[in-house]
């Protein structure tokens, strides 16, 4: 298990070397109509901020899985795993599939896992439970809500290639 050296580090690693792969996507999936994989609820707020659209087509990437150790909201936790935020987005085709083909590194027991995502230039949390089926929600980066690090949330994010 890796973990970051930041005194102020929100996250640690979790799924170490694991190769939790993604394959190239057309893009054309988006969750308000992903009702066959988030069965038990997705919230209208896609449509409401109207992310009821497809996004880019995206090459294969690898994920990493972060545990939320200590208190932090949103945007403490996302800008602490990387402050470019563009680099850890995933587009909502992405956070389908990875939900499709790594379900059980999802937070389970019914808590939350994080994904990052953007549409025309802002940021959103899509918030990911099991419960009875998957339950996808969202909201705006600039929510201030505080998460708390004894629940052990997830966050998961492109892996960072390694540095030359």
């Amino acid at each position: 298990m890796k973990e970051n050296n930041s005194v102020s580090c929100i996250v640690r690693n979790i799924s170490g070397n694991e190769q939790l792969m993604i394959e190239a996507l057309d893009g054309k999936a988006y969750i308000s109509d992903a009702k066959k994989v988030f069965s038990s609820f997705i919230s209208k707020d896609f449509t409401n901020w109207k992310l009821n659209k497809p996004g880019p087509a995206t090459a294969k990437i690898l994920c990493d899985v972060d545990e939320v150790v200590r208190d932090g909201n949103s945007t403490q936790i996302f800008t602490g795993i990387n402050s470019d935020l563009d680099k850890i987005v995933m587009t909502q085709a992405q956070i389908i599939r990875f939900c499709e083909k790594h379900p059980t590194w999802l937070r389970q027991e019914g808590y939350t896992t994080f994904f990052l995502t953007e549409m025309d230039g802002e940021y959103f949390v899509v918030r990911v439970r099991i419960d009875d089926g998957l339950i996808v929600l969202v909201t705006h980066l600039k929510n201030i809500r505080n998460w708390l690090g004894i629940y052990k949330l997830r966050v998961v994010y492109p892996r960072m290639p390694l540095a030359a």
